[in-house]
């Protein structure tokens, strides 16, 4: 994800200048943007000296259509962000509840309890990373924060290594309550707490296996597509060569709006503008570790190091 301070305008061509190889919608963008271009370029200089504005369209027909398209650009903007912030959402009560997980444990656990301060630490984290990486569909990358080879193989073969990374968790907290360590109300405090977790990986899986309607989205791309090829005709009259930068910005909007709103409709990937889950995974870990006087040493450049060789 782009961290930037969106009250320094001028930083902000730099920051794009800095993530355009990284932005692949970015370059898609203006790879259309500069067909719009071509393509108004020919039309405009035809209608000009060969066609004598034979093909005219009122510009009133394109107020109309705007307005109906503008409605449905607004309408598209408006789903794509909002599953944009679900998401956020849902990443954010997990670090909550992480938290909270781990100040519960912490009071319950003695502090020589080493073994099992650290058995929550390393799979709260480990859950957390996990589901990052399962939600990309690359679950082979994610690196499991424990030192037992048996585990890691056991955890790897799962179909679903979250919930097998929970199902820990759920284990661990019962045998607790066998061992007299928790009591009964405890005990349903920790599992409510471990509820959340399994709430927070359906609410995600829910955002990146339902898009947008296939339908709904090719309507607009249709839609925009009919727009601006028809438009220069009605511009060429009145504007005569500043039909092709007016175009260009036309272009620039509408394909602009389409573009960014494919990139945030699934917010758990890659790409420039999606959630920053791997630094939010981080945070946990980190916090989880403190919390229970278990730091867990790891890369920092870990991830920097994943999205790299995706890019690439």
């Amino acid at each position: 994800m782009i961290v930037y301070d969106s009250k320094k305008w001028i930083w902000f061509f730099v920051t794009i200048l800095k993530t355009f190889r990284r932005s692949y919608n970015l370059r898609q963008m203006l790879r259309l943007i500069m067909y719009s271009a071509i393509y108004t370029t020919v039309v405009t200089f035809l209608s000009i000296h060969y066609i004598n504005h034979i093909y005219h369209i009122d510009t009133v027909f394109f107020s109309l259509i705007g307005v109906i398209l503008s409605l449905f650009l607004v309408f598209r903007m408006n789903t794509s962000y909002d599953r944009w912030w679900q998401g956020r959402q849902a990443w954010g009560k997990l670090v909550n509840e992480s938290r909270t997980l781990a100040l519960h444990i912490n009071t319950q656990i003695p502090e020589s309890d080493a073994r099992r301060r650290k058995f929550f630490v390393q799979n709260i984290s480990n859950f957390c990373m996990s589901l990052a990486w399962h939600l990309r569909d690359d679950i082979d990358r994610a690196e499991f924060r424990y030192d037992d080879e048996e585990y890691n193989t056991y955890t790897r073969k799962a179909r679903h290594i979250p919930n097998r990374i929970a199902s820990y968790l759920f284990n661990e907290v019962e045998l607790m309550y066998r061992e007299k360590l928790v009591n009964d109300f405890e005990k349903l405090e920790l599992k409510r707490l471990l509820h959340e977790f399994i709430d927070v990986l359906g609410i995600c899986e829910r955002i990146k296996k339902s898009p947008i309607p296939f339908s709904h989205s090719t309507f607009i791309k249709m839609f925009i597509i009919t727009y601006l090829l028809i438009l220069p005709f009605g511009l060429v009259d009145e504007f005569q060569y500043l039909t092709i930068p007016c175009t260009i910005v036309m272009s620039f909007a509408m394909i602009g709006i389409e573009v960014v709103s494919e990139e945030i409709e699934n917010p758990f990937g890659l790409d420039a503008n999606d959630l920053p889950t791997e630094q939010l995974s981080m945070t946990i870990t980190e916090n989880v570790g403190e919390i229970l006087n278990q730091p867990i040493d790891y890369d920092t450049d870990f991830f920097a190091r994943k999205e790299a060789d995706i890019v690439h």
